[in-house]
């Protein structure tokens, strides 16, 4: 059994979560679920970073205090991750818990909050440790300052952007401060070679080496607590707090209890780290330089994903295009939302939203391929065999294609491209459903031979319910609320009294076919 860590970028606690969240949640819980199926001890470690200019801005402009105001918000992230059922062990309200060590080794999911005293503690500790290292100094700052991204930018890549974030499209502020500095540069060749083999896709890699071409410069890890006063504070002197990233990357570590002793240094390093693409330079150069100071190993691959847009824009209140998770799977349900949003969005750049595409993948795919697959052929087996699954042997007429299946199935999981996977299954389910029409048990349960007759229907549907059992498991990390349903209606040796109606066609943003 193999130790298996993984996390995903814990998301700004200053506004609801909304869709790019829900995407870190996602693609962590389909890992998280695929190493447990491979028979893997996973941990999976998300949470919220609730330190930070944004949030104290944020409490302000709300009359209530940081903590406050972090407080407030977390019923929504607990409802977005119950919503995207996400395979908690331990009840979601105990978030903070893991810290403590309780129950470790009980949970899938570790949940960390950068206010917890425990991960301040923890953090604190660890700036200790790169101070004894030597990569932490004291200087004067000036440069150029993204405060929605809460990130330093060099004059280079100012110029580069016309002085303007291209994330949060507003002018960068010119800052005068006196802060400490983390020696990054110390570590220019190491981190090369970790973007060369670490980050997925390889071409995310290649953008950012091109930033690294003139080597990794040092960054201001601190700021002013008369300016910032919402922060981890800087261990002997409390006139700086710590910069949000150190905070922030630091939660990978101090969710396994990182620096304390009986720290659980089995689980590191993290086998797949899950950052958005605007997040990956801090994951590729100041987490790595953090890592070798503090002589741990680095992680070994961080996928990286794109935003999703809407109708090709982005998402922007002011163009009232914003669309909530929660929306979506209120009305066509959780797998429905798995189930585009890893088919119809490639795992590695931007992906699309909209309605009508999202309506044609619910009422093409899952209602007319899946779900009328999974019906047709229980009723099938209701009028052939009255409802007993007893007779399904070894049988499998789809065997090379099951096989393709898997082969392509475990390169595309084992690659992180989900996308990939996604697609393999679907491509066995759609054969399947080609293998009803070219066997035509209708036709077969015709034959006057009887022997024959009974021979070749039982070879038909243990093919076919070997085939959907095999979807089921291979299923069960993006759909599982679906894998199980098709377990529970073929896993036994007889049928259900009734079989339910898997994604009934809904039409709520698009024109129902035959209606004017």
């Amino acid at each position: 059994m193999t130790k298996y860590y993984l996390t995903t970028a814990i998301p700004y606690a200053n506004a609801a979560p909304h869709i790019g969240t829900a995407m870190d949640y996602l693609y962590g819980d389909i890992l998280l679920r695929y190493q447990l199926l491979r028979g893997n001890d996973a941990k999976l470690s998300i949470g919220t970073d609730e330190h930070g200019t944004k949030v104290q801005q944020k409490a302000a402009d709300n009359s209530v205090t940081p903590q406050e105001f972090v407080d407030n918000l977390q019923p929504e992230f607990q409802k977005m991750r119950q919503a995207l059922d996400l395979n908690f062990v331990v009840p979601i309200g105990q978030i903070g818990r893991p810290l403590s060590g309780q129950d470790f080794d009980g949970q899938n999911i570790i949940s960390v909050r950068t206010s917890d005293p425990e991960h301040m503690r923890r953090v604190q500790e660890i700036w200790r440790r790169l101070d004894r290292a030597g990569v932490i100094y004291k200087s004067s700052y000036e440069g150029w300052y993204c405060a929605g991204c809460e990130a330093f930018v060099t004059e280079t890549e100012a110029h580069d952007n016309n002085y303007i974030c291209p994330d949060h499209q507003k002018p960068y502020e010119k800052l005068s401060e006196e802060n400490y500095y983390l020696a990054t540069s110390k570590f220019t060749d190491q981190i090369r070679e970790f973007v060369k083999n670490a980050v997925v896709p390889e071409f995310r890699g290649k953008e950012l080496l091109g930033l690294l071409k003139d080597g990794a410069k040092d960054v201001s890890i601190s700021r002013p607590a008369d300016k910032l006063s919402w922060g981890v504070p800087v261990p002997g002197d409390e006139s700086q707090v710590m910069y949000v990233w150190v905070d922030a990357l630091s939660n990978y570590l101090t969710a396994l209890g990182y620096p304390d002793e009986n720290w659980h240094d089995d689980f590191w390093p993290a086998k797949v780290q899950i950052v958005g693409k605007d997040i990956l330079r801090f994951h590729a150069i100041i987490w790595p330089a953090m890592l070798l100071a503090l002589d741990l190993p680095l992680p070994e691959k961080l996928m990286v994903h794109g935003f999703i847009n809407v109708d090709g824009a982005k998402m922007s209140k002011s163009l009232g295009n914003v669309v909530s998770p929660l929306e979506i799977i209120d009305n066509y349900g959780v797998d429905a939302f798995r189930y585009y949003f890893t088919s119809h969005v490639t795992t590695f750049d931007d992906g699309d939203f909209t309605w009508e595409k999202f309506e044609a993948a619910y009422n093409g795919e899952l209602a007319n391929d899946l779900g009328n697959l999974v019906s047709r052929v229980a009723a099938m087996i209701r009028k052939y065999f009255a409802g007993s699954l007893t007779f399904v042997g070894e049988t499998n007429e789809l065997r090379d294609q099951a096989e393709t299946l898997l082969g392509n199935y475990r390169v595309a999981m084992d690659g992180l491209d989900l996308n990939a996977a996604m697609s393999a299954i679907m491509e066995y389910v759609h054969e399947l459903n080609q293998y009803i029409e070219r066997s035509a048990p209708w036709k077969v349960a015709k034959l006057d031979d009887e022997v024959e007759r009974q021979r070749r229907l039982v070879e038909i549907f243990s093919t076919l319910v070997g085939g959907l059992l095999l979807v089921a498991k291979y299923l069960s990390p993006f759909l599982p609320e679906t894998a199980e349903t098709i377990h529970s209606v073929y896993g036994h040796d007889e049928l259900p009294d009734t079989v339910p109606i898997m994604f009934p066609k809904k039409y709520l943003h698009s024109d129902e076919p035959g209606r004017k």
